[in-house]
């Protein structure tokens, strides 16, 4: 891991969230909210216990695959974002990463990781204040 990649992961890491749950605070708002969005769910619904209606489950399989692909979270971190455990995430990215085959799906993807990577970093909001 590079340097950039590791000050970026500690960002992560370092945002407030729940302890519990490991999920962290605006990160994974910031994700359910696009994710369910693009979905048009209600981002509770992600977070939902049980597997829940296909669509529920599949938008959720696509906000762990982003969490860990984009974002470059672990699956362990990712599961929990979405109270699930990692094989659970490890899983969801092999489902999603089999869909992206499908035209419709690949380009609501791109739409989701080009929207992630434009998203100000909590670092830049410091230094836009100083």
């Amino acid at each position: 891991m590079n340097n950039c990649e590791f000050e970026y992961r500690a960002e992560i890491e370092s945002e407030p969230g729940d302890a519990a749950t490991g999920q962290s605070g605006s990160t994974a708002v910031f994700l359910g909210a696009i994710v369910a969005a693009a979905f048009g769910l209600r981002p509770e619904a992600l977070e939902a216990g049980g597997r829940g209606p296909a669509d529920v489950a599949f938008a959720r399989q696509v906000a762990m695959y982003l969490a860990y692909t984009r974002l470059r979270i672990t699956y362990v971190a990712a599961g929990r974002m979405f109270g699930r455990d990692r094989t659970t995430a490890r899983h969801a990215c092999r489902k999603v990463e089999d869909k992206r085959e499908d035209p419709r799906i690949d380009s609501i993807l791109d739409y989701l990781e080009r929207a992630i990577d434009l998203r100000p970093r909590p670092a830049e909001f410091r230094e836009a204040r100083s």
